[in-house]
């Protein structure tokens, strides 16, 4: 039995409430984690997990454990990003969050040269790699909780409404928010950086949108659930619109990607400044 990969699982169904989206989360199809939850509560005899109309709940029992699978979890991380680091040294790490545009990593790479190692990451992750000093210096979106971390001010990145190239938006003369009502959000999870998620949420509802979310981690995934004609996300202006998809200027400084330096208090001066150069640059 995977034990570590089984916490894994149940972690995430914890997390989501859903089985469905725990598996998108995870990268895998939604089989494997129910199987997963099986074995491990037989391994532990106990049940964990149980299965509601509206996705999943935990039970006392899952409650209980639940603080101690997320420590297991989260060790067995660091414990590999450490090993990593060891093979590294004189490298200088920078971490990204999956949202920046790809032209914008490219860049801080090309700046640092061979010398770089550039990863992509959700913000939680990139903050507690920094704490682990595992990461120099990471970009993530804003708001974020920072505890023994200092941020430079936050820059807002223009992104634009992608919409399925068929839907009403997209023929509109004057397209709204509005429009997109019978479309889900397609974004990252939640659990990636929850107060960005929760804020992006309340900017929708004040333009009277209330969308499902539907979870894309990546913009492949993103591009793919609108071009089915499901859902609508936001993308980086500089980025084209792909087919099936079409790009429009809604709300652009409401639906703009806030984004912060992150860096340990009085480190990497220099790196944080070139970064904060590309990072304006792109912002105008």
């Amino acid at each position: 039995m995977d034990l570590l990969r089984h916490l894994e699982y149940f972690v995430a169904v914890a997390e989501e409430r859903h089985f469905g989206r725990a598996a998108a989360t995870l990268g895998v199809t939604q089989p494997p984690v129910s199987r997963a939850i099986k074995a491990l509560e037989k391994h532990l005899g106990l049940t964990l997990v149980e299965r509601t109309p509206d996705g999943a709940t935990i039970t006392e029992h899952g409650a209980a454990l639940l603080p101690r699978a997320r420590l297991i979890v989260e060790d067995s991380r660091l414990l590999t990003s450490a090993a990593h680091s060891l093979t590294t040294s004189g490298t200088i790490r920078i971490g990204l969050i999956p949202q920046l545009d790809d032209s914008i990593a490219a860049r801080v790479a090309a700046a640092v040269g061979a010398s770089a190692r550039v990863e992509t990451a959700t913000a939680v992750s990139l903050l507690d790699r920094l704490r682990a000093h595992e990461l120099d210096v990471a970009v993530i979106d804003h708001p974020m909780v920072l505890d023994r971390l200092a941020a430079g001010p936050v820059i807002a990145l223009p992104r634009r409404v992608c919409v399925p190239v068929a839907h009403r938006s997209a023929r509109a003369a004057r397209p709204r928010l509005t429009m997109l009502s019978d479309l889900a959000f397609a974004t990252t999870p939640r659990i990636a950086n929850p107060p960005a998620h929760d804020l992006m949420l309340d900017v929708f509802r004040r333009h009277a949108l209330d969308p499902d979310v539907h979870v894309a981690a990546t913009f492949r995934d993103l591009n793919t659930a609108v071009a089915s004609g499901r859902s609508f996300g936001l993308v980086p202006t500089a980025g084209p619109a792909l087919p099936g998809t079409a790009h429009l200027d809604l709300a652009a400084e409401d639906v703009a990607l806030r984004v912060r330096i992150v860096r340990r208090d009085g480190e990497v001066g220099s790196l944080t400044h070139m970064i904060d150069r590309i990072l304006l640059q792109a912002s105008r």
